[in-house]
């Protein structure tokens, strides 16, 4: 059995060939800012013979499109190798774990929590093990061209839960930008640069996302709704096999650690946004729903 891996690993990863040929075995995640992939990462790791890795590539010094797609097919051919051989690839995790959320549960001002760092996963893989790696920018970006060789999954949320968590955070879209913008979609980048107001900005940033899933099959755009209803078991449509509950899961979509005032104003303007792309997947009524919930706390 290990000579046969041995063999495999050497014929594999010393071939040749095209930097932006699909790694077998390998799925694209991507998703809306905080809409649940670190999570989903979580829940895919926890089953057997599959892997989910939560935003194991360093983007910096980005330079061209085409670079994005072969530093990903690079990197997709070296974690798979580490996994192997010594079951460790690089997560953005919590003291060298994998975690949930990028951000402690706080009102208010919410402090990060993960760094990227080496994290082992103590469990058997065979060679043909399924490997999910996920990044939410980058990934949506290059979604066009990832589609056609990768399985390709995207985790979506109510827009205006994610509205309110992107205001209790330190992020990119947070400060109405998107990381690599400048060098993935330079147009889009230009598009933005004469927005002034950050809500239109992120309004525009949350049309663009929902926009590129749109060009998804159904069935490869997860709601994060979903997840926590069916405690995971939507994912079997995703990993091809028996989904084992690990993690009981809660919904995050209401809660004190989104500000009422900030709720409403977000609520109001994206109600107003007729031809936004989220009613795509999202009903006018289940914005209005969480905007009622509210509307009705104590102001």
């Amino acid at each position: 059995m290990m000579t046969n891996l041995k063999s495999f690993l050497k014929k594999w990863f010393t071939t040749d060939g095209d930097k932006t040929s699909a790694v077998p075995n390998s799925v694209i995640l991507t998703g809306l800012p905080r809409a649940g992939t670190t999570l989903t990462c979580k829940l895919l790791s926890e089953q057997e013979n599959i892997i989910g890795l939560n935003e194991p590539i360093a983007w910096r010094g980005l330079r061209t499109y085409q670079e994005g797609l072969e530093r990903l097919n690079d990197r997709l051919g070296r974690f798979r190798h580490t996994l192997l051989t010594e079951g460790k690839a690089p997560v953005r995790g919590k003291d060298g774990k994998i975690t949930d959320n990028h951000f402690e549960r706080t009102e208010g001002a919410r402090k990060r929590v993960i760094r990227r760092a080496e994290v082992y996963f103590d469990k058997p893989l065979t060679a043909d093990f399924k490997l999910f790696v996920k990044h939410n920018s980058v990934f949506t970006q290059l979604l066009p061209d990832l589609m056609k060789t990768y399985p390709c999954y995207a985790i979506i949320r109510n827009p205006l839960a994610v509205l309110g968590s992107w205001s209790t955070v330190t992020i990119p879209v947070s400060r109405g930008t998107m990381r690599h913008l400048d060098v993935l979609n330079p147009k889009m980048q230009q598009q933005l640069d004469q927005m002034d107001d950050l809500l239109e900005r992120q309004l525009f940033l949350l049309d663009f996302y929902f926009m590129r899933y749109a060009e998804l099959e159904p069935d490869q755009v997860v709601r994060y709704e979903s997840v926590i209803d069916t405690q995971g078991k939507v994912l079997e449509g995703m990993i091809g096999q028996p989904y084992v509950a690990h993690t009981i899961l809660e919904s995050k979509n209401v809660g004190k650690v989104y500000n009422r005032d900030q709720m409403l104003k977000m609520g109001e303007a994206l109600l107003k946004s007729k031809d936004h792309h989220c009613w795509s997947f999202y009903q006018k009524e289940e914005v209005e729903q969480l905007y009622q919930l509210y509307e009705q706390q104590p102001g």
